[in-house]
Parts: structure tokens; sequence; C-alpha cells
């Protein structure tokens, strides 16, 4: 199997939209999204969490009506108990151990697991599954999950999508339903080896969205040649959304008054998607 690229720049070039604004962490856990189209939203649906859920806290802000159901199978409530008793109980010892900066780590861990329990309650909820193509191993299927939210008037769901690989795997059901959507960041990985879904599967959301912003995850690699990202976070919004003209957006990507750099530790990707599109191989 050939490793040559063959990303399709002409899919992800975006378009000018003027409500974008960065949601969520500055760095990792943070997204730039049209404001719109949360505020728009009845629902939120947030397929990946960890520990991380700084994106689901600013959406909250932004509409506070705004029910959030949210998807990981990666922690628990259990996980975030144990993490809070054992760093609580770290917190004296440390400081009896002269590591003030130790105990200030697990005074933040101690913090993190009460907001868990704080954020995550009324119409905010963690479903401790994987959201998957179908039911098995305890899955949720995306096709219920979505039917499940109850919505069926058009441009009432916002769907943030981080889940290593797996939105391949459930973007045909989301657009079968994307009238229900104002608006998709999706992550996407592996693009090399992925490179073929990656360009059919941006083909068929173009159908019904507009790309409004690109960015590069610095966290993943380059491509073989290093030249492009192998996991990108592109921002969809509904045509239904956009009014009057597409105008192209050819600033840089990454935006400096946007973006950020998901792991501080090394500059951003740029991206360049002025090229043509490379030849299938």
């Amino acid at each position: 199997m050939s490793f040559a690229d063959r990303v399709s720049r002409r899919l992800l070039r975006p378009v000018v939209c003027e409500s974008l604004q960065r949601v969520g962490g500055a760095h990792d856990g943070g997204y730039v999204v049209p404001v719109d189209a949360i505020q728009r939203a009845s629902v939120l649906l947030s397929f990946g969490l960890a520990t991380n859920w700084t994106f689901e806290r600013a959406a909250a802000t932004l509409n506070p009506q705004l029910r959030i159901e949210a998807y990981d199978p990666s922690v628990t409530k259990g996980t975030f108990v144990s993490l809070g008793l054992r760093a609580a109980v770290s917190v004296p010892l440390r400081l009896i151990a002269l590591s003030p900066r130790g105990a200030r780590s697990s005074a933040r861990k101690t913090a993190l697991s009460i907001d868990y329990f704080r954020f995550f309650s009324g119409n905010r909820r963690h479903h401790q599954q994987r959201v998957w193509y179908n039911t098995d191993d305890g899955s949720a299927d995306i096709a219920k999950v979505i039917d499940g939210t109850g919505m069926t008037t058009p441009l009432s769901i916002f769907a943030k999508i981080d889940i290593e690989g797996t939105e391949y795997r459930i973007i045909p059901a989301i657009r079968e339903r994307a009238a229900l959507f104002t608006a998709l960041v999706i992550e996407f990985h592996d693009i090399d080896i992925c490179a073929d879904l990656f360009n059919l599967q941006m083909e068929s959301l173009r159908e019904e969205f507009e790309v409004v912003h690109v960015h590069g995850n610095n966290h993943g690699d380059l491509n073989i040649d290093h030249t492009f990202p192998l996991s990108l976070e592109v921002t969809f919004l509904n045509k239904r959304m956009m009014l009057g003209p597409r105008v192209p957006y050819d600033g840089p990507l990454p935006r400096p008054d946007l973006d950020a750099p998901n792991d501080t530790r090394k500059p951003d990707y740029s991206i360049d998607l002025s090229q043509p599109d490379p030849p299938l191989t």
C-alpha cells in the first residue's frame, strides 16, 4: 500500500464565517466553531470527553438551555471518585514533603473530580459508552443516539466528534440526518491511510455543509512528505445557517486570531490548501 499524499485540498478549503469563535480550552479541548450554531441548537452531542470538558462548559455558557449528551467509555464516575480521593489525600502529604508543585497538581485533580459531578448533572449527561455503528459490546448505536435526542426540527443539534478513528464509522448516519445539525466539528485521524475514505466522506458532508475552518492537531504526526497533518479538526456549518454569497477564506491556517497548538510544547502545523489536489495513485 502506498502512503503517497491523496488528501483532497479542494474539499477542505473553507469559506468565510463571521461568527467563528474559539470555544473551550485555549489549547487541547478547544475548537473554533460558529457560536450562532451553538446558540441555535437544543442539544449538544459530544463524542469524546476524557478529562477535558472545557468545550462543553463553554457551550453551556453560550446557550444555558443546551442539553448535553456526552459519550465516552474511557472514563467513568468511578474514575473521578478514585482520582479525587487519591488526590485529596496526597495534598497534605506533598506539602509535608515540601513539594508545593505536587500539592498544587493534586489540588487541581481534586477540583477536576468535584467539577465532573457538578457539571454532569441535570440536563448534562455523560454516557459511559462508545459511539459505534451498531450496539456490539454495549456500544451506543449512532443512529439511535441521534434519534434518541427526540429532535425532529431541522437545525436543532450541534455535534463535537473526537473519537480516535471511529468518526469514519458514524459519519454516514450523521449525513443521513444532516438537516438536524446546525454544525459539526470533527477531528479526523490517520488521513494518510484513510485518505480515500476521508475524501469520500468530505464530499458527502459538503453536499449539506460548508467547511468554515480547518486546523491541524499537532499531537498527531505529519504525512510521509512532511507537508500535511495526519489529524485534522474540521468545522462544518449547515448550509441553511449561511446567509448571502459564499466567500472563500484566503487567510493563513492556523488563524492567528483563533487557533492555538494542541500541544504547547510544539509549534502549530501550517496548512496550505491552495495547492492542487495530489494525483490519485
